[in-house]
């Protein structure tokens, strides 16, 4: 189930941007922009932690958001009610593995939204104005979202683990 959803919001994502990039068809700037993202691999995540705080996120609709994601709100029901045992986090080592995991999803989904950031300026800099909204709104759901998700988990999580 979980990665139904994950291939979904994927597919759903990515369209704008690689129909822009056969559309315009100049790979060689493609490549460029992909090389930059990678390179934000380098930047720590500490850095861009926006609050440790998790009612920050929550104020800024997480909880919404987590509703309609890998491991969300909807997912972890259906689940439960087939297995009444899942849980995501079920003791201190699940919790480490779990913020591990997290690190890893903010990481890929900075790379994206990087990518996905510089091919919305560069549809904007050719003037195609339709390119530039539907990569930007991509972003919002499919980078920006999931970064403040992940922040927020992160959060949640240590405050957990510090008690």
């Amino acid at each position: 189930m979980n990665q139904a959803i994950n291939f979904f919001w994927t597919i759903l994502c990515f369209i704008p941007v690689i129909i822009f990039w056969i559309f315009t068809d100049t790979a060689p700037y493609c490549y460029i922009f992909l090389l930059i993202s990678i390179l934000f691999q380098l930047v720590p995540l500490k850095v861009l932690q926006l609050s440790n705080n998790p009612a920050f996120y929550e104020r800024l609709g997480v909880k919404f958001i987590r509703k309609f994601v890998q491991n969300g709100q909807y997912i972890n029901s259906y689940l439960r009610h087939k297995n009444p045992g899942y849980r995501v986090v079920k003791h201190k080592k699940g919790a480490s593995k779990y913020i591990k995991a997290a690190v890893m999803y903010e990481r890929y989904h900075l790379i994206c939204f990087v990518c996905f950031l510089l091919t919305a300026a560069y549809a904007l800099a050719l003037n195609l104005i339709w390119f530039f909204l539907l990569i930007s709104l991509a972003n919002i759901i499919y980078n920006i979202c999931p970064i403040l998700l992940q922040q927020y988990n992160k959060a949640r999580i240590n405050r957990i683990l510090k008690m």
